[in-house]
């Protein structure tokens, strides 16, 4: 008896264990591209995220001029925004773990003047902080 009520003990939190596994999120959508004028970098957030229309429109603006900025709605979604060193092109990923959204950006290594970018959306369902830091409200 004793023997069964271990094993379903064990049964149960391999199981908890398996459902507490952080989950990787790929962005809704993603923009990039690589910016030589370094001036042009002062419009990243300082936090790397982006919470609503008014503060992506600067950006998208700064660094797409020529483009018409994308609607995002933000009460479901938020972007994160990287920056790479050099004319280097960087791609995001995430995890996602019990709310804790973890951001990992690589570039590519190429010297020279310039930046490079990303804009990703995310949605905001399930998230609570990103990288220790409360997601904004919209």
């Amino acid at each position: 008896m004793i023997t069964r009520i271990l094993s379903c003990l064990l049964l149960t939190l391999g199981a908890s264990a398996v459902l507490a596994a952080p989950v990787k999120l790929k962005p809704n959508r993603e923009w990039g591209a690589v910016i030589r004028d370094e001036k042009l970098k002062a419009h990243a957030p300082k936090t790397g995220v982006i919470a609503d229309q008014k503060s992506f429109e600067k950006v998208w603006k700064a660094w797409r001029p020529t483009e018409k900025t994308p609607e995002i709605n933000f009460s479901k979604e938020f972007v994160v925004v990287a920056l790479s060193s050099g004319p280097n092109r960087v791609s995001i990923g995430a995890t996602l773990d019990d709310g804790k959204l973890t951001i990992r950006a690589a570039q590519t290594l190429i010297a020279g003047e310039g930046f490079g970018y990303s804009l990703a959306t995310f949605n905001r369902a399930g998230v609570k902080s990103i990288g220790g830091t409360p997601l904004p409200e919209t």
